[in-house]
C-alpha cells in the first residue's frame, strides 16, 4: 500500500502546476488572477456556475450547463450538478447531483461507479467509501461492509495506518429524548466499539491527524428543559480506551478544530473563550476571551475569528509558544480561506450572502492587508497556488482619532479604549481547576468596560449631557419650572392675539383709504342714453303692418 502511495505522488509530480494565485467566479464567469494580482484570465463565460473545485493541477465548474474541466486536458460534460470536489490523489472528480453521486476519471473522462450517497476516501485514495460500504477504487469491487445507522452521520479517519469507520445516530423529532448510538469499527482489525451519547439532532465529528481520535460535537437544535435559547451542546473525546465528557464553559459551542499541539474549543457566552485541550482531552491553556466563534488552523499558526453577527476581530497565534502574531478587523466576512503554504489568508465579503460591498482582500499571515479588489457581485474565490506571489500593496489606511470627552467624568474615551484592552495573553489552567468558577471570576472576564478614573470633576452642563455613542439625555424640569414656563405661553399666546387683532385693524383701515383713493382717480362716464321709439319695452323691434 506504501508503494501505491508513492506511485500516486509521482505521478501528481509529473502533472502541470496552474499559474493562477486565486480563481473567482462572479456574474459574468470563471476569471482567474496571476501571481501579482493585476492581471486576470476569463477561464469560462457561463455565468450559471454554482460550484467549483480547485487543484494545483485543474479547475472544475459545474452548474446547470454541466461540467467543464481545466488543466492538463479539458473537456466538458453535460451533467447538472449541485457539489464538486477532487479525491486525495486528483484521479476522480465526486460530482454530486439532486439524487444520486457520480466519480469521473479525469484520465478517461469517463464515470466509473455511481453512489446513492456521499462517498469518502483515505488518504492514499485506494479506498472509498459510502455509508458503511468499503470499495476498492482499482475495480470499484466491495470489500467489506460495516454498520451504519439509517439516520445519522457518517465519517471516516482518513489516515490509512490507522482507518476508522464511525457514526452517529441522530433523533428525528425533538420528542424522542433518547440516546443516540456511537458506532466504531477499525477497518483492519475489525475491533467493534459502541457508546451511548446525549440526544443530538446535529452531529460533527472530527478525527485527528494520525486517526486516532475522535471528537464528537453533539447539539439539540432546542433545550426541552428551556434552560437555554441555544440548545444543549455537549463535547466526547474517544480514544481505543474510553469515552470522555470534555468540561467546558457554560453555554454553547461555537467551533472546535484540531491544532498541531491538540485541540481549540470556543465555548461560552461571549465574550467567548478559546481552551487549549492536549490529545488526551486535558485542558491546558485559556487562549483568548474575546467575542469570536471560529477557528482556523493552518500549520503552527491559527486564526481565532469573530464572524457572522460579531464585529470581525482576527487574532492570530502561533501554537508553539501560544504568542499572539498579529490582529486585525475586518466587518462583512463570509469566506476565510488560509494560502497552500500558509503565508497568507483571504477575506470575502460573498453574494448572496451580502448583496453589497463584494470584495476580496489578501492578508499577510500576520494581518497586514496587502490587496483588494472590489465587485458587483462575488460568487466565491479559491487559492491555487502562492509559490512565486508578488503582490502590490494597493490599500492604505487612514486613521483619524477624534477626541472625545465624558462631559459627566471628564474620561479621554479614546485613550481609556487603549488602556482597556483585551487581555489576549494564554492563561495556564490547572487540571483540578473549574472551568465554571474561571468563568465567573470578575478577574477573568475580558469584556471592555469603561471604569471612571481620577480625573478632577467638571460642572457638568445644566440641560444637556452628550455621552459618546449615546443620544442626548434631556433633565427633566421642576414643579416650580413647569409653571414658570406655563405662565410664559399664556403671556405668548395673549401677546400674539393683541398683535393678530392690531393687524387685522391696521389692514382694514388701509384697504378702506385704497378703495377712496382709487374711485377719485376714475374718470366719469360722458354717454347720454337716448330712448329709442322703434324698440319696445323687452327691447325688441316694435312690428310695423
Amino acid at each position: 500500500m506504501q508503494q501505491l502511495y508513492q506511485l500516486l505522488l509521482s505521478q501528481q509530480e509529473n502533472l502541470t502546476e496552474i499559474t493562477y494565485s486565486v480563481v473567482y467566479r462572479n456574474q459574468y464567469g470563471l476569471y482567474g488572477l496571476d501571481n501579482k494580482f493585476i492581471n486576470s484570465t476569463q477561464i469560462s463565460n457561463h455565468n450559471s456556475i454554482k460550484c467549483m473545485a480547485v487543484s494545483k493541477y485543474s479547475i472544475v465548474s459545474g452548474g446547470e450547463f454541466g461540467i467543464e474541466h481545466w488543466g492538463n486536458k479539458n473537456f466538458n460534460i453535460q451533467l447538472r450538478v449541485q457539489s464538486i470536489s477532487f479525491s486525495p490523489d486528483y484521479e476522480y472528480i465526486i460530482i454530486s447531483s439532486a439524487k444520486e453521486t457520480y466519480l469521473l476519471s479525469t484520465k478517461t473522462q469517463n464515470f466509473v461507479k455511481t453512489f446513492p450517497h456521499d462517498v469518502k476516501f483515505d488518504s492514499t485514495g485506494s479506498l472509498c467509501f459510502c455509508k458503511g460500504i468499503v470499495y476498492e477504487t482499482a475495480t470499484f469491487q466491495q470489500l467489506k461492509q460495516f454498520k451504519c445507522p439509517e439516520y445519522g452521520d457518517f465519517t471516516i479517519s482518513i489516515q490509512r495506518d490507522s482507518l476508522y469507520l464511525s457514526s452517529v445516530t441522530l433523533i428525528k423529532h425533538l420528542e424522542d429524548l433518547k440516546d443516540c448510538r456511537l458506532i466504531i469499527d477499525n477497518y483492519d482489525t475489525n475491533k467493534h466499539f459502541e457508546h451511548s451519547i446525549p440526544p443530538s439532532n446535529e452531529v460533527k465529528q472530527l478525527w485527528s491527524d494520525d486517526g486516532k481520535i475522535l471528537l464528537i460535537w453533539s447539539q439539540t437544535l432546542d433545550d426541552h428543559t428551556n434552560q437555554s435559547y441555544f440548545g444543549t451542546h455537549h463535547l466526547n473525546h474517544w480514544t481505543e480506551d474510553k469515552l470522555q465528557n470534555i468540561e467546558l464553559f457554560e453555554g454553547p459551542i461555537h467551533d472546535v478544530q484540531w491544532v498541531q499541539n491538540g485541540f481549540i474549543v470556543i465555548t461560552g457566552y461571549m465574550p467567548a473563550g478559546a481552551i487549549l485541550f492536549n490529545k488526551s482531552g486535558e485542558k491546558e491553556y485559556l487562549i483568548l476571551q474575546a467575542h469570536i466563534n471560529t477557528i482556523f488552523p493552518k500549520n503552527n499558526l491559527v486564526a481565532l475569528c469573530g464572524f457572522g453577527n460579531l464585529t470581525g476581530d482576527i487574532y492570530i497565534y502561533e501554537m508553539d509558544t501560544l504568542k499572539k502574531v498579529g490582529q486585525t478587523k475586518q466587518d462583512k466576512v463570509v469566506q476565510f480561506e488560509w494560502s497552500p503554504n500558509g503565508e497568507y489568508f483571504l477575506l470575502a465579503t460573498t453574494f448572496p450572502r451580502l448583496r453589497v460591498d463584494n470584495q476580496f482582500i489578501i492578508c499577510s499571515k500576520f494581518g497586514e492587508f496587502l490587496h483588494r479588489e472590489k465587485f458587483e457581485e462575488l460568487h466565491e474565490i479559491k487559492w491555487v497556488n502562492d509559490t512565486n506571489l508578488d503582490i502590490k500593496i494597493n490599500i492604505i489606511e487612514e486613521v483619524k482619532q477624534s477626541k472625545q470627552i465624558n462631559l459627566t467624568t471628564g474620561v479621554d474615551f479614546i485613550k481609556q479604549m487603549k488602556e482597556t484592552k483585551v487581555n489576549d495573553q494564554p492563561r495556564k489552567l490547572q487540571k483540578d481547576e473549574k472551568l465554571s468558577t474561571l468563568r465567573a471570576s470578575p478577574q477573568n472576564q475580558q469584556n471592555v468596560q469603561l471604569i471612571q478614573s481620577n480625573v478632577p470633576s467638571k460642572p457638568a452642563p445644566q440641560k444637556q449631557i452628550f455621552m459618546r455613542r449615546q443620544e442626548p439625555i434631556i433633565q427633566q424640569p421642576t414643579a416650580e419650572e413647569l409653571e414658570q414656563q406655563h405662565q410664559q405661553h399664556l403671556q405668548q399666546q395673549q401677546q400674539m392675539k393683541l398683535e393678530k387683532k392690531q393687524k387685522q385693524k391696521h389692514n382694514k383701515q388701509m384697504n378702506h383709504q385704497n378703495h377712496k383713493q382709487k374711485q377719485k382717480q376714475v374718470p366719469q362716464n360722458e354717454f347720454q342714453y337716448e330712448p329709442n321709439q322703434d324698440i319696445g319695452q323687452n327691447c325688441y323691434p316694435i312690428w310695423q303692418d
